[in-house]
């Protein structure tokens, strides 16, 4: 709050979590059952100028975040300006609290934030596999080469996964398929399991269309030639049933299911042993 950000996420056990009232012996109405607990107000107001003197050495970079907050706990009883710290980190979290529960679109707007930061970890450690994600180096200069050389491969996978949406959505449009401008909203170029990431890679026999490679067809034309394929492969020939099923005119689902179980069967033991 002091460096003008808000920070939004979703709490765990939300019903457990404890609210603050901004003022003592006033009435909120509906909201006075939750408001359990009161602000120190004189203690915030008393420490105002250190707190925002601790907000402009961390935004001008003199003092590391990690080194406040480990400072501010080992003094955490002694200390005055952690306590106070602590009331206005209440008052934010109450305020956060009550506007997640009452607004729905910005519950929704959390949520995707979430889903994209798990996305982003997940993506993380799918890339980085050795040692399971982790870093072992012990100095910083080797983390921070770790970390860089994950970022630089990460981006290369947005990136290209960025140009594939362009290409595709210029295919779709020669198709007779135009994508609407609300449908990009729910893509992500955070998509990584088409990316061979382990194992062998073959450039022999490519066929390019620039320098990538053909797209895939859309999958409406997928359907209807999978339909078409199957209602091929369902299809059977008069020749092969009895005469006096010919001269009924239809085929009984039972002589073509029979028909169809016969000629599954084969290749499933031709396959069985070749293997």
């Amino acid at each position: 709050m002091l460096l003008g950000f808000r920070f939004a996420p979703r709490l765990r056990d939300l019903s457990d979590q404890t609210l603050y009232r901004p003022r003592k012996h006033t009435d909120y109405g509906v909201l006075t059952p939750v408001l359990k607990k009161d602000i120190r107000e004189d203690l915030i107001v008393r420490h105002w100028d250190d707190m925002n003197r601790l907000a402009a050495s961390l935004k001008d970079g003199l003092v590391r975040p990690s080194l406040v907050v480990s400072k501010l706990q080992a003094m955490q009883r002694q200390n005055p300006l952690q306590q106070a710290v602590q009331e206005l980190g209440r008052l934010g979290k109450t305020g956060h609290i009550l506007h997640y529960v009452d607004d729905p679109p910005f519950r929704r707007r959390v949520l995707v934030g979430l889903n994209k930061g798990e996305t982003l970890h997940s993506m993380a450690r799918d890339v980085s596999f050795g040692h399971q994600g982790r870093f072992t180096d012990r100095s910083y200069e080797a983390q921070l080469n770790r970390a860089s050389a994950l970022s630089l491969v990460i981006n290369a996978l947005v990136v290209w996964n960025t140009r594939h949406f362009e290409r595709a959505q210029a295919k779709l449009l020669e198709q007779g398929y135009p994508v609407e401008d609300g449908v990009w909203q729910h893509l992500s170029p955070l998509a990584w399991k088409h990316i061979n990431l382990v194992g062998s890679y073959h450039f022999a026999d490519l066929h390019l269309e620039e320098e990538f490679r053909p797209l895939r067809e859309s999958e409406s034309k997928r359907t209807r030639r999978t339909n078409q394929r199957e209602q091929s492969q369902n299809s059977v020939s008069t020749q092969s049933l009895p005469q006096e099923v010919q001269e009924m005119g239809s085929i009984p689902e039972e002589a073509v299911q029979g028909i169809n179980e016969e000629e599954s069967l084969f290749p499933s033991l031709t396959q069985l042993s070749l293997l």
